[in-house]
C-alpha cells in the first residue's frame, strides 16, 4: 500500500522571516510617530503648566506698585506673594537701575512637579492726562520661566514661556 503524504498546514521558515520584516517595516514607522507625539506631549503639559506659573505671577505682580517691590517689601514676603503657593524653597534676588525699574529672579522653583527659573522685569513709564492733569504710570511686566537644568544653568536659551502685561496706576 502506498503512503500518501500528508501536507502540513504550518508556515516555512522564509514565509516567517518575510511575516517578520513586514511588520516591522509597517510598525517602525508607527512607533517612531507614537514616540514623537509622546515627547510632543510632554513638552505641551511643560509649556502650559511654565504658562500657568508666569500668568500668576502677572496676576500677583499687579497688586503691587514698582516701589514696594522694590523696597518696602522683605525678601521672603516677595517669593511668598508673587509665586503661586507650594513652590517649596526658592532663592531670590532683586535688582533695582533706578526707581522705575525692578527685576526678580527666583530660582529653584518647583512647581506642579517642574524645576524653574522665574524671572519679572517690571518697568514703569509715565503719562499725563492733559484734561485732569493727573499723572497715569504704566508698569510693564514681562515673566520669562525657565526649565531649571541644575547649577550653573544660563537662562538664556532654555525659556518655555514670556507673558508681557501692563498695569495702570494713578499717582
Amino acid at each position: 500500500m502506498v503512503e500518501k503524504k500528508r501536507k502540513n498546514g504550518g508556515f516555512t521558515l522564509v514565509e516567517l522571516i518575510v511575516a517578520v520584516a513586514l511588520f516591522a517595516i509597517v510598525i517602525g514607522p508607527l512607533f517612531r510617530a507614537f514616540s514623537s507625539s509622546i515627547q510632543a506631549n510632554s513638552r505641551a503639559r511643560g509649556v502650559l503648566k511654565a504658562t500657568q506659573m508666569a500668568q500668576s505671577v502677572l496676576d500677583n505682580i499687579e497688586r503691587y506698585n514698582v516701589q514696594e517691590l522694590r523696597d518696602d517689601m522683605p525678601y521672603a514676603d516677595v517669593a511668598g506673594n508673587i509665586l503661586p503657593l507650594g513652590c517649596g524653597t526658592v532663592t531670590f534676588a532683586r535688582t533695582t537701575h533706578d526707581t522705575d525699574e525692578v527685576k526678580l529672579l527666583f530660582t529653584g522653583v518647583h512647581y506642579q512637579d517642574m524645576n524653574l527659573n522665574v524671572v519679572a522685569d517690571i518697568t514703569k513709564g509715565g503719562t499725563v492726562n492733559t484734561n485732569t492733569g493727573n499723572k497715569y504710570f504704566m508698569y510693564a511686566v514681562n515673566v520669562w520661566v525657565y526649565m531649571n537644568k541644575g547649577a550653573g544653568a544660563s537662562l538664556s536659551g532654555d525659556c518655555l514661556v514670556h507673558l508681557t502685561g501692563s498695569v495702570q496706576n494713578k499717582d
